[in-house]
């Protein structure tokens, strides 16, 4: 995922994303989500808000994969938010274009 700051966040599935991206961000085009494939995705409201619910919202495929789509967001990353699989953004970089190079 790249957040508008821009940071790249790294997360397990897209069928989880982390629970604290607000919906209304989603809406807002605050991130851009993609998998390690280059499959682009996008938020969609899945539960409208009622009375006491907020909305919740979940990731639906867009396009079909490329890897492309994925090095696109890593470009336009200056940081890559600290997890257990990547220390940094040329480490992804490397990471996602290692079966290029086979």
């Amino acid at each position: 995922m790249l957040r508008d700051d821009p940071v790249i966040e790294v997360f397990d599935s897209p069928d989880v994303p982390p629970n604290w991206i607000e919906w209304i961000d989603v809406e807002n085009g605050e991130y851009r989500f993609c998998d390690d494939k280059g499959q682009r995705y996008v938020g969609v409201v899945t539960d409208p808000k009622g009375w006491f619910k907020q909305p919740t919202f979940a990731l639906r495929p867009e396009g079909t994969p490329n890897l492309q789509n994925v090095l696109e967001l890593v470009d336009k990353a200056k940081f890559l938010e600290p997890n257990a699989d990547f220390p940094d953004l040329d480490s992804l970089r490397r990471h996602l274009t290692i079966g290029l190079r086979q």
